[in-house]
């Protein structure tokens, strides 16, 4: 549920500022003590395979992509785009008007959608 299509990216505010605590020594210093999360200054090696290029792979195992209208950190480009290049017989995107992050904005009746697409489907 709303993920990224490519990595590094950078188009929001939201996502400078996890940036920021990542590729600087003073957010890392921030989110050590502030957040309790340490962050490795090395960084991916090796770096992941992009999201755009692994949602092909996923297939034949069905994929559904939940993104919202409102998610303040990635525009519904990224769920298009992961959509897009993912295998159109097994892969369904819902784009949830009114809804911001999954963490924080899935009610009951959405996460029982996803429970009865998941139950049919897997």
């Amino acid at each position: 549920m709303s993920a990224p299509a490519r990595w590094y990216y950078r188009g929001t505010a939201p996502m400078r500022r996890v940036h920021w605590a990542i590729t600087r020594p003073t957010g890392r210093l921030v989110s050590r003590y502030g957040l309790r999360t340490r962050i490795d200054s090395r960084g991916w090696d090796p770096e992941p395979l992009s999201p755009v290029a692994a949602a092909p792979l996923i297939a034949p195992t069905p994929l559904l992509i939940v993104h919202g209208d409102r998610d303040p950190y990635f525009p519904l480009d990224h769920p298009r785009t992961l959509a897009e290049a993912a295998d159109p017989s097994s892969t369904e995107l819902w784009i949830e008007p009114g809804f911001g992050r999954a963490e924080n904005a899935a009610d009951a009746a959405l996460l029982d959608r996803i429970a009865a697409w998941a139950t049919a489907h897997l």
